[in-house]
């Protein structure tokens, strides 16, 4: 009996005990599930959905257009045409009468340099000119009379060779009748020989003499008709000694300081027409393979956009650098660009026209695939997309995307694990 008594006791012991453990197990169930669940609402809130400031983000819409793959360079405008205005001789300024920025027109004078020794040197050109002109004459005079005299000699000489002739003549009959004798026409035969060798003689130094005296003649012609050119040389720097601008324009650079030494050639002022402008390009050597005259150019500054094309390309490389020079079309605007103004350069090696694209910002990463935010009403929506072409404006967009739908652009770092973006 008290076996049965102690066995009851024992089971009644373990039947608790066992209660216990099935209670803890439970409680532990729960606890695990309880904590699946919390994590999963975590998980959910944090990789699923999160919310974002509408003012923190920024927002592209996809659009129609042109996508272009590009060269890469920079340039500087520089006007098409502009004029030098350089010193025409060593000498000072004496005044200027213009400054930086003012428009001008062409025959403004811009400032004046000291031309009194310019002057007394085209007053010695000139009077050189006149002794050289009285040289001419005195010369012309000396040689005529030379000429003359020689003229005369041959004449003369011609005279006395029908001289000759006729007492050949008269010693040849006169030994026909026995009045003569063979010595004496022999005589008159070497005489008249003579004569003929003296006429040649004469002669061809007349012709000789005639030819010296014109090019004696021409050679002091020529040396006044240089000093003329000098005297019209130094009177045409006397004339661009005033420094005038030479053509309409805007002046970039002026030598202002008064009383300052120039030497010949030295720049004084620059004048620009600032209705035409190109662009002074220089890009990479490593795509000289593929530059070439004609292709579309884009050129950005902080005013705005311009389209050009390669109009000359430079053959040879400086600091691997190629240069190169683009014409801006003729119906740009261009009353906003200036000399020397930094452009951006965008050589457009292919292009694909009237393609979906949207800006290309801090969302794009550069893959073929990217994965960005569509945005439908408070909320963007995590999709993947294809993309083609793209540069540093544009990015092309060739699946899922329709025109007009509206993407995140800006860097998505913060979110990039969540599938849904609140929008707020």
């Amino acid at each position: 009996m008290n076996q049965i008594n102690h066995l009851s006791i024992m089971d009644k012991v373990i039947s608790q005990e066992e209660l216990k453990k099935k209670k803890l197990r439970k409680y532990s169930k729960g606890t695990v599930i309880l904590l699946v669940v919390v994590c999963a609402v975590l998980f959910l809130n944090k990789y699923l959905t999160t919310s974002i400031d509408k003012n923190d983000i920024l927002i592209g819409v996809v659009e129609k257009g042109n996508v272009a793959l590009t060269i890469t360079g920079s340039g500087q405008v520089e006007p098409t045409i502009q004029k030098a205005i350089t010193s025409p001789f060593a000498s000072f300024i004496e005044a200027t009468s213009t400054s930086i920025g003012q428009e001008v027109k062409s025959t403004q004078s811009l400032l004046s340099i000291n031309i009194a020794a310019a002057e007394y040197r085209l007053a010695s050109l000139i009077d050189e000119a006149e002794i050289k002109r009285a040289e001419i004459n005195k010369t012309k005079l000396r040689l005529s009379k030379e000429l003359f005299n020689l003229k005369k000699e041959v004449e003369i000489n011609s005279l006395q060779l029908e001289s000759k002739k006729e007492a050949l003549k008269g010693e040849e009959k006169l030994l026909s009748i026995g009045g003569s004798t063979e010595e004496k026409v022999q005589l008159a035969k070497t005489q008249l020989a003579i004569e003929a060798l003296k006429q040649d003689q004469l002669q061809h130094d007349l012709k000789i003499r005639e030819q010296f005296i014109k090019q004696e003649i021409i050679t002091l012609e020529y040396a006044l008709s240089i000093q003329l050119k000098n005297i019209k040389e130094q009177e045409r720097k006397l004339e661009k000694a005033t420094a005038k601008a030479g053509i309409d324009g805007v002046i970039t650079y002026i030598n202002d300081k008064v009383g300052a030494s120039v030497t010949e050639g030295e720049v004084l002022a620059r004048v620009a027409n600032m209705d035409h402008f190109r662009i002074k390009g220089k890009v990479s050597e490593q795509y000289v393979s593929v530059l070439s005259v004609g292709m579309d150019v884009v050129g950005r500054t902080s005013k705005g956009e311009y389209n050009g094309t390669v109009s000359s390309i430079s053959p040879s490389s400086k600091n691997g650098m190629i240069t190169l020079y683009v014409t801006l079309n003729e119906d740009e605007d261009l009353k906003d660009l200036r000399p020397e103004m930094v452009m951006d350069l965008q050589i457009i090696k292919e292009q694909h026209k009237n393609t979906l694209r949207v800006y290309n910002r801090g969302a794009f990463k550069g893959k073929l695939v990217e994965e960005i935010f569509v945005i439908n009403g408070n909320q963007a929506k995590k999709v993947s997309v294809k993309t083609g072409f793209r540069n540093t404006k544009w990015v092309e967009i060739t699946s899922v995307l329709q025109e007009g739908d509206s993407i995140i652009t800006s860097p998505t770092n913060k979110f990039d694990n969540a599938s849904f973006v609140d929008i707020k």
